[in-house]
């Protein structure tokens, strides 16, 4: 079953002009010498036609990429928490199966994100899935009295790895280690 269908050439020209229209708008509101100019100033018509506009513009469009790509991985991350597959994001991006798993790492939740709770040295952890970051994510309570939690900016990519990370941490406060 087709979820969308390929954009027509007209509606692919609509988008583009949508883009050079938003790009306009915001190298008017930076460029020093022409930002601003109303149509009956007598430097509007000639404006365009300047270096200096199209340095204007072409700042303004530095921006599309990042943008592109933010909101890329916004859509493919919602789109897979909604059951999406790396095949269909693959499909949707233009890019295979494998480059959307690299370009879009835990997108796609694991079949099995269930938590799972560990016990060792003395201490408790838990390991789960972070549908925010689509990664692997663990808190623990070492025998010791001492907690800790995986760095926000340190998601593991695998549960495995993710226990590893809160084992090391158990191991390292037991009740010995804080006599």
């Amino acid at each position: 079953m087709d979820v969308y269908r390929d954009p027509t050439p007209d509606q692919l020209q609509d988008l583009h002009d949508a883009v050079v229209d938003a790009v306009t708008t915001l190298a008017d509101g930076i460029s020093v010498p022409y930002g601003g100019l109303s149509s009956g100033d007598p430097r509007w018509a000639t404006s365009m036609n300047t270096a200096e506009w199209q340095l204007a513009m072409l700042r303004a469009g530095r921006e599309i990429e990042p943008l592109g790509q933010q909101l890329g991985e916004r859509w493919a991350r919602t789109a897979g928490i909604l059951g999406a597959t790396y095949t269909q994001l693959g499909d949707a991006a233009g890019i295979t199966r494998q480059a959307a798993t690299k370009r879009w790492p835990g997108a796609v939740p694991p079949k099995d994100a269930s938590p799972v709770d560990i016990e060792t040295a003395g201490g408790t952890g838990r390991v789960f899935y972070d549908q925010a970051s689509g990664t692997w994510a663990w808190i623990a309570q070492g025998a010791n009295g001492a907690s800790a939690e995986s760095d926000d900016d340190a998601g593991h990519v695998t549960s495995e790895a993710a226990a590893a990370a809160a084992g090391a941490f158990l191991a390292a406060n037991t009740k010995e280690t804080n006599a």
